[in-house]
């Protein structure tokens, strides 16, 4: 079963709201920890766990469509090969969502610098 479309944005808050999932490298979270947060997701969206998970990769994916011209540094998570290889549709997918979700996606994905109000 896939993420109900209308939960999306609610799954993007519930990822924001858990940074061991975009900022695993950052705090060393295990794979089994992973697992467990993944289910919890499942559970929570009434999905399966790896369904979760791929939802996860997929708005990663998508982000990184979003942002093209971005350097590789600006992102948490290393480019995808297969981006530069998305036909018309996922094309469309992105740019559609691109106005509702881009702003989330970078506030977890992008690199930000640090600022005076954040230090």
């Amino acid at each position: 079963m896939m993420l109900d479309p209308r939960k999306m944005e609610e799954f993007i808050e519930q990822v924001r709201l858990t940074p061991a999932i975009w900022r695993k490298k950052e705090f060393g979270v295990s794979r089994e920890h992973l697992n467990e947060i993944w289910a919890h997701f499942g559970h929570t969206f009434d999905i399966s766990a790896e369904e979760a998970e791929k939802q996860w990769e997929y708005l990663i994916r998508l982000h990184r469509f979003m942002n093209k011209e971005a350097s590789k540094e600006k992102f948490r998570f290393g480019k995808s090969e297969d981006v530069d290889s998305w036909n018309d549709a996922d094309s469309s997918v992105a740019d559609a969502l691109s106005s509702f979700l881009k702003t989330s996606l970078d506030e977890l994905l992008l690199v930000s610098e640090p600022t005076e109000t954040s230090v």
